[in-house]
């Protein structure tokens, strides 16, 4: 009897101190908190994020608004694309496309964003995240034949 009550009571010391480490706040790579964390009164900068192209032929520079990026809500992004010395590409939207898919569950988002150009940025709005969890954007290049990708992954909570 002693025994079992010995295993008993350090399987219940384990149990607490395994749930203490536990946290109810989750942190992405990128740094993002939760959706509803963050206090409205004070706005957080977005930063702009950067990804290299496949092959390297360009570089993306992106920046959402909202920052985090929020669940269930829509927002925005602006992003450019930069050549390899850092000048942005002289293209115009037929050659750029912008998507969005949680790879872990093998889809999209449920609405095509619209693209438009300002002063050599790009904005695409609205995009809406409807499930928490790892989303990735794609921003697509075509020259002639050849499609670049540059993607970068977010997680939402």
């Amino acid at each position: 009897m002693r025994h079992s009550t010995r295993i008993l009571s350090a399987c219940l010391v384990l149990n607490c101190l395994w749930l203490g480490a536990c946290s109810d706040k989750e942190q992405d790579p990128q740094g993002q908190s939760p959706a509803g964390q963050t206090p409205t009164d004070k706005a957080q900068r977005s930063p702009t994020l950067k990804a290299n192209a496949n092959a390297q032929g360009f570089q993306l520079e992106l920046i959402t608004s909202p920052h985090p990026i929020p669940l269930n809500k829509d927002f925005s992004l602006r992003f450019r694309l930069l050549d390899a010395s850092g000048q942005p590409l002289d293209d115009s939207l037929e050659h750029i496309t912008l998507d969005a898919d949680m790879p872990e569950h093998g889809h999209g988002m449920k609405v095509a964003p619209v693209l438009s150009q300002d002063k050599g940025w790009i904005e695409a709005t609205p995009l809406l995240f409807h499930m928490p969890g790892i989303w990735e954007i794609y921003v697509d290049h075509t020259q002639g034949h050849v499609t670049e990708r540059a993607q970068l992954s977010f997680r939402v909570f």
